[in-house]
């Protein structure tokens, strides 16, 4: 810490030689919004028919500012700050360029939207076809408050975004005289959404930035456009409802950080094709005084284009395997990689049982497949001990929950609510990153000593989110009337 301060009282590169960051961040945000629709139902060419039609204007204004502020590392892991900032003065240089990681940012969106749908009857009311429609147009006017729009690495900028998304679907009843026994249905549709302000951010590949500390100039990045297709079976009987169905999702032009020729450094830009598709299963049953049921969800999230990212944790990199392992590099997507932190199974189940009108005891579990981190986008992550530890993938798990409720009158209600009844330790996310301490707690530097041609190898690690503990909670409730 001692040359941290005596860096910062220099003025001579403070970021490059303290250990610690103070990052403070203000948004305030204000939504607003009005939408109308007319609907009626009549005969269209014989048939009975129900119509729809709105409109809606949606609106936000964001104002975001970011500082950071040089310090060192305690023993108890907190940070005591120094008179030096993130401000291209007093935090010096990093790399010959001035460490400025400001941001203030005033953004603005405006979206028009017209929407209109249509529901055809036909065959004795068993088969039922519908289409339907929305256009969008948004405007996302952004105004750096720091540099002035001139300047090349100002965020202003204004962005339009305009697109017609429809819909189609089609449901069948082959049984006419019960037609929620059997229901059979298929449907096409698409949807849009603009880049966020962040997104337009850092989207210069010239300007590239280094996430989530600085923003860069934002040239357009195009709507990510999804087309959903989606077709299956579902069934209600007196005490039974059931339903099976397969999805397929495709994302044109997504959105994704890449990485740039500056090491640890990219920017947001319109990547190909992503891909989500499965089967989702489902039973809700009646027995008496016992409600069970469960929902099944197969999901197989994949990347469809090549693209190239930031591996810099990641032992597969292009440095480690250029034989200079712990220093940071990029890693290659190809097509079919799985999408990281999207888990491919997720198992649902409950139990009711209800002894009295006012009694309800319930059990649920909820079993979740594990994930890639973030970072492993390749799936070639492979732990050394050395320079990289972790198994680069957050483990599955399953997290059993409890509760109860008591209605002593129409208007006061008892419940009880037992979360993580078995107090599972787990994550519910992970990824890839630089660990800057040693076995012992003490910050390290530089672990390895001595360099090697390209720079100082650091060690990497594996960081978890967290699940929740178990919780307990116990409340009343009562109804005015």
């Amino acid at each position: 810490f001692w040359r941290c301060i005596a860096q910062g009282l220099q003025n001579d590169e403070p970021a490059e030689k303290c250990n610690g960051l103070i990052n403070r961040t203000q948004t305030a945000q204000i939504n607003y919004g009005i939408s109308g629709q007319l609907s009626g139902a009549g005969t269209l060419w014989g048939q009975r028919n129900q119509w729809m039609a709105g409109a809606a204007y949606d609106a936000s204004q964001i104002d975001f500012s970011q500082s950071t502020q040089l310090g060192y590392l305690n023993a108890d892991r907190s940070i005591t700050g120094i008179a030096s900032f993130g401000d291209g003065v007093t935090g010096g240089v990093v790399d010959d360029a001035p460490h400025d990681t400001r941001v203030n940012l005033t953004g603005r969106s405006h979206t028009w939207s017209v929407f209109a749908s249509d529901t055809l009857s036909l065959l004795d009311d068993s088969l039922h076809l519908t289409l339907a429609g929305r256009f969008n147009a948004t405007r996302i006017e952004n105004r750096d408050l720091i540099r002035a729009a001139g300047d090349p690495a100002s965020l202003s900028g204004d962005h339009r975004f305009e697109r017609f998304n429809p819909a189609l679907g089609i449901t069948f009843s082959p049984i006419s005289s019960l037609p929620r026994a059997l229901n059979m249905y298929a449907g096409y549709s698409e949807s849009s959404r603009a880049p966020t302000a962040i997104e337009l951010g850092c989207a210069n590949p010239e300007q590239p930035c280094k996430l989530p500390n600085a923003m860069a100039g934002d040239p357009p990045l195009n709507q990510v456009v999804t087309r959903t297709l989606e077709l299956g079976l579902r069934g209600t009987s007196d005490n039974l409802q059931w339903n099976a169905g397969v999805f397929h999702a495709e994302n044109q032009d997504d959105i994704l950080f890449v990485a740039d020729n500056q090491a640890g450094f990219g920017y947001f830009k319109n990547f190909g094709k992503t891909q989500r598709q499965g089967l989702e299963l489902g039973f809700a049953a009646k027995f008496g005084a016992f409600n069970l049921g469960a929902q099944y969800t197969r999901l197989d999230a994949t990347y469809q284009s090549a693209e190239t990212v930031n591996g810099s944790s990641n032992s597969s990199n292009s440095s480690a395997a250029d034989g200079a392992p712990g220093l940071d590099g990029t890693i290659n997507i190809r097509p079919g990689d799985r999408i990281p932190l999207v888990p491919g199974q997720l198992l649902k189940v409950f139990a009711d049982y209800s002894p009295s009108s006012n009694i309800t005891l319930g059990a649920s579990m909820i079993a979740v497949a594990g994930a890639l981190a973030r970072g492993n986008e390749n799936a070639a992550h492979q732990p050394d001990g050395r320079f990289y530890q972790g198994a680069g993938e957050s483990a599955g798990y399953a997290v059993f929950n409890l509760s109860g409720s008591y209605r002593m009158t129409s208007q006061w209600q008892w419940t009880a609510q037992v979360n993580n009844l078995f107090d599972v330790r787990y994550s519910t996310a992970a990824q890839l990153g630089t660990n800057g301490f040693a076995a012992n707690g003490n910050f390290q530097a530089r672990p390895f000593g001595g360099s090697v041609a390209a720079g100082f190898p650091l060690q990497h690690s594996t960081f978890y989110a967290p699940g929740a503990p178990r919780a307990i909670s116990v409340a009343v409730k009562y109804v005015f009337r």
